[in-house]
């Protein structure tokens, strides 16, 4: 009898470690690219700076880079809701055109609902919602998140988004649909890092529907994030590898760029 309390209490010991472990890294984003099913808990308050580039088009030169500043609040311990500030630094210099633009690109509202807890079920499962505005252009984007954990150390995701945008110049209407996939896998190396790999599939349609795909690219490489006590951050860097239509060596460079890397920084009150 006494060996199996003894058993009973490393057991119970252990499977109190893995929830600690899962717990304190519930509002940390191994990834940048692809969500996870993970919400902040109730009360919870966490704040997010991203940082993206991209570069290099068919010709010319081109960069560009995109700011968000993000303060997220747990409504509930299923339901989260954050605002945006969005502002965009764009440098294009080729035959027709030789600008660099500073622009602030509107205010996002984001919804985020826990279906199913990554931690206490098989899988995970989230629903997201995201409306930007800023005056001449709004963009609605909705999300599908699916989390799967091996252990407390493999962490696999796969996300499905559709986003749907208009904007009006000179009483004309332009509208744009894009659909994305993204997924990845990550390995914690220890309590502090994480290394893994991300890929990104992204099609543009001219219009709302999916008759008319103008173009289309993968996107595949590294994942690295490093987290502490109270904040965070996340590095991925995604060179593309094919693309269609062909502009440049397999690549589609009219729409896409042939990199890019975002980094997100968050910090929780």
């Amino acid at each position: 009898m006494k060996i199996i309390r003894i058993t009973n209490s490393a057991l119970l010991a252990t499977a109190l470690s893995v929830a600690a472990f899962n717990a304190a890294r519930a509002d940390e984003r191994l990834f940048t690219y692809s969500y996870e099913a993970d919400v902040l808990p109730k009360g919870g308050l966490e704040f997010e700076q991203w940082i993206t580039h991209r570069r290099d088009k068919e010709d010319g030169v081109f960069s560009r880079w995109d700011f968000r500043e993000e303060l997220e609040y747990g409504l509930t311990d299923r339901l989260t809701s954050a605002l945006y500030l969005n502002f965009r630094q764009t440098t294009e210099e080729n035959d027709l055109v030789d600008d660099s633009d500073f622009e602030f690109k509107g205010i996002s509202s984001e919804w985020k609902y826990q279906f199913l807890n990554p931690h206490t079920k098989p899988i995970g499962l989230l629903g997201y919602g995201e409306l930007t505005y800023n005056g001449t252009e709004l963009e609605l984007e909705q999300k599908l998140v699916v989390q799967r954990n091996f252990g407390e150390r493999w962490v696999s995701v796969f996300n499905a988004t559709i986003e749907q945008e208009w904007e009006w110049e000179d009483d004309a209407e332009e509208r744009e649909l894009s659909l994305e996939f993204t997924a990845g896998i990550s390995y914690r190396l220890n309590k502090n890092w994480a290394l893994g790999i991300e890929g990104r599939n992204h099609r543009v349609f001219a219009d709302l529907d999916f008759d008319d795909e103008e173009a289309s690219a993968w996107f595949v490489g590294p994942a690295l994030h490093y987290g502490r006590a109270r904040w965070w951050g996340t590095l991925t860097v995604l060179p593309q590898v094919s693309g269609r239509p062909d502009t440049d060596g397999g690549l589609e460079l009219d729409e896409h760029t042939k990199i890019e890397a975002r980094l997100i920084v968050g910090y929780n009150f």
